[in-house]
């Protein structure tokens, strides 16, 4: 087979979403012509649709422009590259050059947007994506990033007449039914969403964030976690170090707040801070809250994976019977420290758990496992030994407590992104 058909082979076969197999053509196309820069980028294409061949995409498609780098694709292909590694400065850069070369290419200025997504930066992906259109007014790829950044910018009815014109062009586009999914979901029609969700993944099986939005929309049944996605919506509108900053807002608020209150009356103190306490943990919660819901529905279940399910059982299970024993050793005086030590850890270890068993960063399992798994040893370890020291606590009993301290520490460095996402490999 010739270079040229085996180039063309590669292709057909990523257009069909079979994309080791397109790379595997790719790569036999470069061996036999190693100054072939185009074999090195479309490998990079191919390696960009892998999970955890980013690293090789970028390598591949840096041997793409030493061979040739005044190509603009080229450039752009880095721009994604470097985007999927979360380098997103140098992504920038990279859709800056390809610009450069060719300022009235729609693709170019799409990446450049997509890299402003990265950054969460949606008014300026807006605007790439808007140039892009100005050149090419159907160029899909601009028209879902455009209406991903309407959406998150809370323009919803710019953004609901982009969705709406992506489906009237192509209703088998399935990222034109995820956006429409999300579209749905922000106007509270989770429904709506679910259909779309739906069909997105009928269009591509594969697709990941179809399937995160279809748990998403089931979630959304509960009315408590409606509330808590007002909150991620309204918290997405801004860039990761705002987002610190309203976090470190709100606690210095709190902090504030509860000495006034306290000084007003020790029982309004209270009140704050049960109320802040509430928050934080609802925030953390809510998701694994909504897994619960998830695990009890034999209609939706089967969209979790085995992580989804682990965390719905041990951080929303675990909270709800924590709570429940807490209660019950109110009146339950024969076995009030028993039950009450048991449901603290349980209540506790959910903070942890919520991180740990659907958290796809390796680190991130490690440390957040590591405090569950002590949260669990040292609150049942201190119960064992009560029972047979007569009601005394131990030394575990004596350690338990630290167990709380690092479960409010896991709601702060539970917000570092490099502890919540995949390690770009």
């Amino acid at each position: 087979m010739s270079i040229d058909a085996k180039m063309l082979r590669g292709r057909h076969l990523r257009d069909l979403g079979r994309h080791e197999e397109s790379a595997a053509f790719f790569q036999e196309a470069i061996s036999d012509d190693v100054e072939n820069p185009e074999g090195y980028a479309e490998l990079a294409l191919s390696y960009l649709q892998m999970e955890g061949r980013n690293k090789d995409a970028l390598e591949a498609i840096d041997v793409a422009i030493s061979l040739d780098p005044e190509i603009d694709g080229f450039h752009a292909i880095r721009s994604l590259a470097l985007n999927s590694l979360e380098r997103h400065k140098e992504a920038l850069d990279a859709a800056d050059t390809a610009i450069s070369f060719e300022p009235e290419s729609p693709f170019n200025h799409s990446v450049k947007a997509q890299a402003y997504c990265g950054k969460r930066d949606w008014a300026a992906a807006e605007d790439s994506a808007r140039r892009a259109l100005a050149i090419d007014g159907d160029y899909r790829m601009a028209e879902n990033i455009l209406a991903q950044s309407l959406h998150f910018q809370n323009k919803l009815d710019e953004g609901g007449i982009s969705v709406d014109k992506m489906l009237a062009d192509d209703p088998e586009d399935e990222m034109a039914h995820f956006n429409a999914g999300w579209a749905a979901m922000r106007r509270h029609d989770n429904r709506t969403a679910e259909k779309h969700f739906q069909e997105a993944l009928r269009l591509d099986p594969e697709f990941q964030g179809a399937r995160e939005g279809l748990l998403e929309s089931f979630r959304a049944r509960s009315s408590i976690y409606r509330f808590y996605l007002q909150y991620v919506f309204w918290m997405q509108q801004f860039s990761g170090k705002m987002q610190w900053v309203l976090i470190i807002a709100i606690y210095l608020g709190y902090r504030f707040g509860s000495a006034i209150l306290s000084g007003i009356h020790p029982v309004l103190g209270a009140l704050l801070m049960f109320l802040y306490l509430g928050l934080v943990i609802g925030m953390w919660l809510a998701g694994s809250l909504g897994n619960l819901l998830i695990v009890a529905d034999s209609s939706a279940r089967r969209a979790l994976n085995r992580g989804e399910k682990l965390n719905g059982i041990f951080a929303g299970g675990g909270f709800v019977l924590g709570l429940l024993l807490i209660v019950s050793a109110v009146f339950m005086p024969g076995a009030k420290e028993a039950f009450f030590q048991l449901g603290l850890t349980l209540a506790i270890g959910a903070v942890p758990a919520s991180l740990t068993f659907a958290n796809p960063s390796p680190n991130g399992r490690l440390i957040f496992g590591g405090i569950f798994a002590a949260t669990y040893f040292f609150g049942f370890g201190s119960v064992f030994e009560a029972l047979i020291n007569g009601g005394e606590l131990g030394a575990l009993g004596g350690l338990f407590p630290l167990t709380w301290a690092l479960a409010a520490l896991c709601t702060w460095i539970g917000n570092i992104p490099a502890l919540r996402r995949e390690r770009p490999a």
